[in-house]
């Protein structure tokens, strides 16, 4: 499938024709389109024209991922979050920020600065967010929001 195949599998998905999509997306990613690769990860992380499939959803990513997608990394990122597997999150957001998704600091820099009780971490990742070129201004603001209350709590700690 070359632009123009991608380009018809979009537009079915926009219009809700899910099943169909998903089939023009998956010959695609099978011939290593690494953003259809993406596309059907999503496809059965959601269960939209395909059954749910967590299992398949993180192949996909996986192998959208080592073409160097850094979407597909903080993906399966949030997939291992929202399982409580927290460490590994960790792990996949590392890399999607390797990749270039500065969100991805923001992201570990909550789990540092939550459930992960790890403040000095959180801390360093959220100057990285707050230097870093590409991250938008939303990302910014709740990045020193972040800090603030970090540093209110190291406050009250003492």
């Amino acid at each position: 499938m070359g632009e123009g195949g991608f380009l018809r599998a979009s537009q079915l998905l926009e219009r809700g024709q899910f099943t169909e999509a998903f089939r023009l997306f998956l010959e695609a990613a099978q011939a290593g389109d690494s953003r259809a690769q993406v596309t059907v990860g999503y496809l059965y992380d959601t269960g939209q024209g395909v059954s749910q499939s967590r299992t398949q959803a993180l192949l996909w990513y996986r192998k959208a991922s080592h073409k160097g997608v850094a979407s597909a990394a903080t993906n399966i990122a949030t997939i291992y979050r929202d399982e409580g597997r927290l460490r590994l999150a960790v792990r996949w957001f590392e890399k999607a920020a390797a990749l270039g998704d500065d969100e991805a600091l923001l992201d570990m820099a909550r789990l540092y600065a939550g459930p992960l009780e790890e403040p000095a971490m959180a801390r360093k990742l959220l100057s990285r967010v707050l230097r870093a070129k590409r991250a938008s201004e939303d990302n910014r603001e709740q990045a020193e929001r972040l800090l603030q209350t970090l540093e209110q709590r190291q406050r009250l700690s003492r």
